[in-house]
């Protein structure tokens, strides 16, 4: 936080609450330059949070939320509430339990963040491990006999692939 006022006064007050810089007005470029070159280096208690931090491949994801934009603006998603990924095209839809919304994400980009928590099931479709209910026999007048997921709260039944037919076999037991 950098502080621009009229009032010198109030300095000392903001530097208490970890201020990177105070500049008061008429701002010069030189003061602005000053504060904002302050701002960009990490202090001692700044280094040390970082260093205590396990790294991003140690966390199990760094998200709690989906973010999307739609018509009401930005939605917040829990990724606990995320029943499935499905992509089409350029967009994945996210199916969670108040409904759906479409993100600008790859699936490749949600796996390897969410990948303790979500399993693909085809090449277009990633579902929450938790969520998984059954694997059930289909026939599909596309693409012929096959498997298909039981998902906790949906409706419809998602296209497991051959290939990924042992992994999930394997999910269903652990679960």
């Amino acid at each position: 936080i950098i502080f621009c006022t009229a009032f010198d006064e109030h300095a000392l007050e903001a530097f208490s609450v970890q201020a990177a810089g105070y500049v008061l007005k008429p701002v010069s470029r030189e003061g602005l330059r000053e504060a904002l070159a302050r701002a960009c280096r990490v202090n001692q208690l700044q280094l040390e949070s970082l260093r205590q931090q396990p790294a991003r491949s140690e966390r199990s994801s760094c998200r709690s939320h989906i973010t999307a934009r739609t018509h009401r603006g930005i939605e917040l998603i829990p990724i606990d509430e995320v029943r499935y990924f499905l992509a089409d095209h350029k967009y994945v839809t996210v199916r969670h339990e108040h409904g759906e919304v479409l993100i600008d994400v790859t699936l490749k980009e949600l796996e390897e963040e969410f990948g303790d928590r979500f399993i693909r099931i085809h090449r277009n479709a990633l579902v929450a491990v938790r969520a998984l209910r059954a694997l059930e026999k289909h026939d599909d007048p596309q693409e012929g006999e096959g498997w298909a997921v039981r998902l906790d709260g949906v409706d419809e039944r998602l296209t497991v692939s051959r290939r990924q037919l042992p992994a999930v076999r394997e999910a269903l037991t652990r679960g």
